[in-house]
């Protein structure tokens, strides 16, 4: 009887685990992180920008996975201390679920790849030259990231600069983000 009991125990908080698995950080958990929590999660407008192959993608081709949208200029002090911070973010959640997407505003393609050259940015970026992207999401300062939920719904906002490799930050992402 007993063990049947212990079994049953350990079947109940196998499942609960994994019902947690999987779920966005708690909006208490966002703001010490640095983040403000949207009060209600409100889907992104399909906005187009340009991969580094010239190719114009769009925002709903990442729909299903977790997404940092985060919007900079190679002119932009906070936006240039925050890259390398966000390549260890990037690596440390490989092999999930996680998808990047620093989009460049404002700027030329041939000055974008000069930059990532110079400071060996050596993941992709997208452009936005005409702005028109960031201002189809309500930007209004540079850097200014947001989290975007599997169903396309921004959850979070930050505006300024954040040491993604902060290991609250990998550590609540990482939970969020599946394998």
């Amino acid at each position: 009887m007993l063990n049947r009991y212990w079994i049953g125990l350990a079947a109940f908080l196998g499942i609960l685990a994994s019902s947690w698995a999987g779920q966005p950080p708690s909006t208490e958990k966002w703001r010490i992180m640095g983040f403000r929590p949207t009060p209600k999660a409100v889907e992104v407008p399909d906005i187009r920008f340009i991969d580094e192959s010239g190719k114009t993608r769009s925002l709903s081709e990442f729909r299903g996975s977790v997404v940092l949208l985060n919007f900079w200029a190679s002119w932009c002090p906070p936006c240039r201390a925050e890259m390398p911070s966000m390549d260890i973010l990037r690596r440390a959640l490989e092999g999930t679920d996680f998808v990047m997407l620093p989009v460049n505003t404002g700027e030329r393609e041939r000055r974008v790849k000069r930059f990532t050259r110079k400071f060996n940015i050596d993941f992709p970026v997208y452009i936005d030259e005409s702005a028109a992207a960031a201002a189809g999401v309500g930007v209004s300062g540079l850097p200014t990231s947001l989290m975007i939920d599997r169903e396309g719904k921004v959850i979070a906002v930050v505006k300024g600069s954040l040491e993604w490799d902060d290991a609250a930050i990998i550590e609540a992402l990482g939970s969020w983000a599946r394998p």
